[in-house]
This record gives structure tokens, C-alpha cells and sequence, in this order.
């Protein structure tokens, strides 16, 4: 199944449905971008999945960065599709024994380039097993088969609820948050969730140790620095860190206390909020050098001034904003050639980042335990707000974790001063500095690395002179 073409192609960005015509009779559309429309592998039009996709849309699911959640339900139901169409199966004519049959194929399934592998575990297997049953509800519904999915139904299967925001111990009662989902009697048993632990301060020296020896090109070796200095000063996901835009750089430029704007893109209905991230005069100034000097290079030689799209990180080959998959490959990229075995990923610097924060918290309010910080967090409106303001949750319950690796780690940092500024740029300028003594050893001549020194140290010392 993994190895034929994917089944679906994505709406261009100018897409527009229509919506309604208003009392001009004046037809009313609405942006429509990154929709999958989906076919079946003969080519032909699938009806089903397309009036599933606009079910989902209407819906408000994310289609972000080429797709975002209506690409994964996309993906998921493609398999059931190919399934269909390799045993000449009408989906609407589907049986509980074949769904089930389905089921195993997936769980069976090797990968083709290690046969001894299996191509996906026990959770995606029933991630992809209930995305299918959704829509087969949907088809149900559209085809009049109101016994189609369901308890008794041709396929059995029952929708349960899972509660996701119980009462937290030591806290106040909170909203709960019912989750239903899809099961089926033929799932497989779920694997332990595995949580990533924050990225390690030697994995990430590895990592950026690994930039120049890795790296082809100038260009390319001074992006992939940007990209490890925003993942670790920002907290940010892949996708807001590619979604950062040169305008975001310059705001912060002009501010006596730089903040720089990211876009959260994790909220309900596919919607976006904005928060504002401190970070030290000195990292504005690499950004701004990055700016004014490499990527203004790049654009003028690939796609030209009138249409740079305006996002910092963009293509050595096209100029436009690379996609928050590139970001991870370029971390992969990093771990390979450093010999990282340890799993490496853009959301394991986040974690670190919540958790270094949580260890400065701890620091500044004196809290004696798990459950004296988490009632703070709940009940502590300041300190509740500053958390979302850094980390973009909209529910703090959901940060357990993080308290907990906080209270682990608060004995390897020492309590000098203000975490939040002084702490991160002393960080972020030893790091800048190793990266100077690199590119020195590389060729860049000594003037250029003496003056980016200078205004490293001027930045360094206008941070700290804040802190004092």
C-alpha cells in the first residue's frame, strides 16, 4: 500500500469554493487552499473521500503548511481506499469481516526496504483505523445506511469517550473535556506512549558542531545556525519557526526590549493566535546580519525582490519559505553527520525550552514541590498568563510533564540571576561565539568575525545591563 503514488493532490493557494450568493444573487466564496482532492489509484474521482475532505473542511480543520490535520485524515482514509480497490470492494458495501481483514493487512504490513520491519506500530494502526471508521459513518450518513457503522451495525464499531482534562490533584475543578473516538473490535492492543524527553544541552553542541562539516554552501551553513538559534531561543514548533517572517526581525529590531512574534499554530477550528517571545539584543542582531547579508543574497539570485514572500528562512534554490518538514530533515541531517544514535527532532528544543523555563519559575517564586507549582499555575493568574504568553498553551493542565522534568533538573542550574534574560543570553552568546570560532577556522576572514564579535559583546552587555 506505502509504495504506490499518493491518491491525492492539494488545491492551489488562489482556490476559492463557494459559499453563498448574497441578495445581489452575487456568488460568495471562501479562501479554499491546500484542500487534498482525492482520486482513486485508477485516477478516477472518488466521491466519497472528496465529500468527506469538504465535510472536514467546513468543519475548520487545519490545512496549514501544505495540508496540516485534512491532509492526515486524507493520508489515513487513502489506505482503506487502496484496500477497496485492489479486492473490488464498494466502500458502501464494506463488511465487518473485511474491515477487519483491512485491520490486520495494516498491522501486518513490512517495510520494503527492511522486510523484517513492520511498517507502522499499534498506535498508528488504530489512528489510522478510526479516521477510516469516521468516514465510513459519514458514508453511512450520505448513502442512507444509517446501520452501516455502528454497535450493531454492518460494521461494528461504537464510539467511546475519553476524558482528556480530568481534575488535576492540588488544583481547582476544571472544564472537562470529552473526547469521542472510533473503536473497533480488530484494533490491536496500544503500545506504550513513548514521551520525547527535552533535547540535551550535548546533543545539541553535537548538532551544531555538525553544521560546517555538513553544510555545502555559505548560505546554507548560516541558515542551519538560525534555524538551531530559533528552535532553542524560542520554544517555537516547526512550523511557527518556518512561519517566521523577516518583518517579525525587524519589529523586534526596534524595540528597547526585543520580543519576536510567533504565530501559534495549534488551535481549535484550524485558527491562530500570535505571541510575543523575548529574546537577547545580540540573537537580533545575528538575525539581522542573516537577513541583510545571506538571505538578501539568495533572493536576489533565485526568485527576485518583487516576489520574496517575506518569511526568514527560505530555499538556497527557489527563495521562497522552506516547509516545516525541511526543518526536520535538516535536524536529521545534523544528527547523521554528527553520529547522534539518540532520537533528534525540531519538537524535542521545545521541550527543553518549557522545561528550562519551568526550572526559572521554580527558581524565582521558591515553589517546594509538584503540586505547590502546579496550584500556582492554576490559581496564579501572572504566573498563568506569562506560561501562555512563552509556550502558546491555551491549558496549562496539559504541562504536567514539564513540572515534573523541571523539578528533576532545577539542581544543574544555578540560581545567579533573572533565568528568563540573563540566563538565555549567556547561552545563546557562548554558543554564538563557538560558532564564530568555526567559521573562523573555515575561512571567513578575521575582520568580518572581529566585528560580528563586537557587536556581540555590545549586545551582551546591553542584555545584561537590563538584568542588573
Amino acid at each position: 500500500m506505502m509504495s504506490d503514488p499518493k491518491l491525492y493532490t492539494l488545491t492551489r493557494p488562489t482556490y476559492q469554493l463557494p459559499s453563498h450568493s448574497d441578495f445581489t444573487r452575487h456568488v460568495v466564496t471562501k479562501p479554499a487552499e491546500n484542500i487534498p482532492i482525492i482520486t482513486w489509484p485508477d485516477g478516477k474521482w472518488c466521491f466519497p473521500a472528496n465529500f468527506y475532505m469538504l465535510r472536514l473542511y467546513r468543519r475548520g480543520l487545519s490545512r496549514r503548511d501544505r495540508g496540516g490535520t485534512l491532509l492526515t485524515y486524507a493520508t489515513n482514509i487513502t489506505h482503506l481506499l487502496r484496500f477497496c480497490h485492489k479486492n473490488k470492494i464498494r466502500i458502501d458495501e464494506l463488511t465487518d469481516s473485511q474491515f477487519t481483514f483491512f485491520i490486520t493487512t495494516l498491522h501486518g504490513e513490512k517495510k520494503a526496504k527492511v522486510p523484517t520491519t513492520s511498517a507502522r506500530n499499534a498506535n498508528s494502526v488504530i489512528a489510522i483505523g478510526r479516521i477510516c471508521l469516521d468516514f465510513l459513518s459519514v458514508i453511512g450518513e450520505t448513502f442512507a445506511k444509517e446501520d452501516f457503522v455502528g454497535p450493531t451495525g454492518t460494521i461494528r464499531a461504537e464510539r467511546k469517550e475519553i476524558l482528556i482534562n480530568p481534575r488535576r490533584s492540588g488544583g481547582p475543578s476544571s472544564v472537562k473535556i470529552v473526547s469521542k473516538h472510533w473503536h473497533h473490535h480488530s484494533f490491536p492492543t496500544p503500545a506504550a506512549i513513548v514521551r520525547r524527553l527535552p533535547i540535551s544541552s550535548d546533543v545539541v553542541e553535537k548538532l551544531r558542531n555538525a553544521v560546517l562539516p555538513a553544510s555545502t554552501s555559505i548560505y546554507q551553513r548560516k541558515r542551519r545556525y538560525v534555524m538551531l538559534k530559533l528552535l532553542e531561543i524560542t520554544g517555537g514548533g516547526r512550523s511557527e519557526v518556518a512561519a517566521l517572517t523577516v518583518n517579525s526581525v525587524l519589529e523586534a529590531s526596534r524595540m528597547p526590549d526585543p520580543r519576536l512574534k510567533l504565530i501559534t499554530v495549534k488551535k481549535r477550528g484550524g485558527a491562530y493566535a500570535e505571541r510575543f517571545i523575548p529574546i537577547s539584543t545580540h540573537d537580533v542582531g545575528f538575525l539581522i546580519e542573516f537577513i541583510e547579508k545571506n538571505r538578501r543574497q539568495v533572493i536576489r539570485s533565485t526568485c527576485g525582490f518583487a516576489k520574496d514572500d517575506g518569511y526568514l528562512l527560505v530555499s538556497s534554490t527557489t527563495g521562497f519559505r522552506l516547509r516545516a518538514n525541511t526543518i526536520t530533515q535538516e535536524v536529521a541531517a545534523l544528527a547523521l553527520n554528527a553520529g547522534i544514535m539518540e532520537k533528534s527532532c525540531p519538537h524535542m528544543f521545545r521541550h527543553r525550552f518549557i522545561t528550562k523555563l519551568f526550572v526559572a519559575l521554580i527558581e524565582r517564586h521558591s515553589f517546594e514541590n509538584v503540586d505547590s507549582f502546579r496550584r500556582a499555575l492554576l490559581q496564579t493568574e501572572s504566573i498563568k498568563q506569562e506560561v501562555q504568553q512563552w509556550t502558546g498553551h491555551s491549558d496549562t493542565t496539559s504541562l504536567d510533564i514539564y513540572i515534573h522534568l523541571a523539578f528533576q533538573e532545577q539542581v544543574n542550574f544555578q540560581s545567579t540571576c533573572d533565568f528568563v534574560h540573563a540566563r538565555r543570553s549567556v547561552d545563546s552568546a557562548r554558543a554564538t561565539t563557538q560558532q564564530l570560532r568555526d567559521e573562523l577556522h573555515n575561512g571567513t576572514s578575521s575582520e568580518e568575525v572581529t566585528n560580528r564579535l563586537l557587536l556581540l559583546l555590545d549586545g551582551l552587555t546591553s542584555d545584561l545591563a537590563t538584568d542588573a
